[in-house]
C-alpha cells in the first residue's frame, strides 16, 4: 500500500532481516505491479541504513516507519539523523 501512494519518482525501501519474509514480500510486490517502485533489502538495519546515503544521497529519507523488535529504535534513528533525513521528515 505504501508504494501505491508514492508521488511520481518516489521510492520505497524496506529492510527485512529474514530472507523468507523478503522473498514473500518481493512476490507480493511483483503480483501487485509495485516492484518498480519498491525495493526490499535483506540484512540488519545497522548495516543497511548507511547504504541509503550511498544509493540515494544525503537527505534522501522523507518518511520512516519502524517495525523492528528489540531496542534498535534509537540506534537506527541516530543513523538516519546523521544526514539521511530530509528537512521536515
Amino acid at each position: 500500500r505504501m508504494a501505491s501512494k508514492l508521488p511520481p519518482g518516489g521510492r520505497l525501501v524496506t529492510m527485512e532481516v529474514d530472507p523468507y519474509h523478503a522473498c514473500i514480500s518481493r512476490s507480493v510486490l511483483e503480483l501487485s505491479g509495485m516492484s518498480s517502485r519498491a525495493e526490499i533489502w535483506i540484512g540488519h538495519s545497522e548495516h543497511l541504513i548507511p547504504r541509503l546515503g550511498e544509493r540515494f544521497g544525503l537527505e534522501c529519507v522523507n518518511a520512516i516507519f519502524f517495525d523492528q523488535k528489540g531496542t534498535r529504535y534509537h540506534e537506527d534513528l541516530d543513523l538516519l539523523e546523521d544526514g539521511l533525513l530530509a528537512p521536515g521528515a
